[in-house]
């Protein structure tokens, strides 16, 4: 379900974002998409900043490539 939260002193975003989702998979990337200018704020952000946290689909990688070529595996979360 999505909810707004107004930051504390000192938090940042992909904090929030596996406080609240529980995993990184895509939701730093909504949460921006779903909040214009958020991206503009500087991290760590102030008190008092509201954003908009959307739903999302939940974590369904298995997996992720880095740029040198690794995978990292983690185990489902169901």
């Amino acid at each position: 379900m999505a909810t707004t939260c107004r930051t504390a002193s000192g938090d940042v975003l992909d904090t929030l974002c596996q406080n609240y989702y529980g995993h990184l998979n895509g939701t730093v990337e909504a949460v921006l998409d779903a909040n214009q200018g958020l991206a503009d704020e500087v991290q760590p952000y102030r008190a008092g900043v509201v954003i908009h946290l959307p739903d999302v689909v939940g974590a369904s990688e298995e997996g992720v490539m880095t740029a040198n070529g690794f995978v990292f595996k983690w185990p489902s979360m169901k």
